[in-house]
């Protein structure tokens, strides 16, 4: 015969079986996601910028040009916002739209040319692209994302570092701009009440390419060119209307 005690584990045992029995009975119904949405988002980056310029001692009497090459990579913080649209297709299928912005400072600097030094930093990115997704279970939804992406760089190059202590050192030549590229990624979000919604995500941009001209550069070579890329590594907060 069971004691006390025995009986009253038992029922224990039962009441929690008959629970799980009955969550196991009730079919998972995918979450609707669709509407706006909005979104903070906070993660590390690093980026990588290659970096070409035209040998200042290339060889006149041989045929093309020579190019001088450096790379370095830079890791920071960064953080922004984003904005979209979800529209789910029948019981799982989630189609969406979405533009965003982050700032960061991320610099790389390197040494092309002897005793030359350069730098450039990324201060911000917008976006805007498109996602597909599955919504699984009542809150979770996997997806991948792709579009457009421009990005604003700081760039200064010093010709010769070795002047900067002397009365009249040289000047530091700056530029500013923007460039076009593409980003690509994927992630999971959480869905943590029936509006708000956590989420992890990595994303991957090329920038592409961009040039400077530089003082004392001859007209007929090419500029300054640098080549970023950038892999980012994103958590978030969001909420849906």
């Amino acid at each position: 015969m069971f004691d006390a005690e025995g009986f009253e584990y038992m029922r224990y045992q039962v009441a929690i079986a008959a629970v799980v029995a009955g969550l196991l009975a009730v079919p998972a119904q995918a979450q609707d996601v669709s509407g706006f949405r909005i979104e903070g988002r906070l993660g590390w980056e690093q980026v990588g910028t290659d970096a070409t310029i035209p040998n200042p001692d290339d060889d006149e009497d041989e045929d093309g040009d020579e190019f001088l090459a450096a790379s370095d990579e830079g890791s920071d913080p960064t953080f922004g916002v984003e904005l979209g649209y979800d529209f789910q297709l029948g019981s799982s299928f989630v189609l969406g739209a979405y533009a965003g912005a982050d700032l960061s400072d991320t610099a790389m600097c390197a040494e092309l040319i002897e005793d030359d030094f350069g730098c450039t930093e990324l201060e911000r990115t917008f976006t805007v692209g498109a996602r597909a997704g599955l919504a699984l279970g009542e809150t979770s939804l996997v997806y991948v994302k792709g579009g457009y992406s421009n990005g604003k760089f700081e760039t200064s190059y010093d010709a010769d570092v070795t002047d900067n202590d002397d009365d009249e050192p040289g000047a530091i030549e700056e530029f500013s701009g923007t460039t076009d590229g593409f980003h690509v990624g994927g992630g999971v979000e959480l869905g943590l009440t029936e509006s708000l919604y956590a989420k992890v995500e990595y994303v991957y941009t090329d920038f592409g390419k961009r040039s400077h001209r530089l003082e004392d550069m001859d007209d007929d070579l090419p500029g300054l060119e640098l080549g970023s890329d950038r892999h980012q590594a994103i958590v978030g907060i969001g909420l849906r209307f």
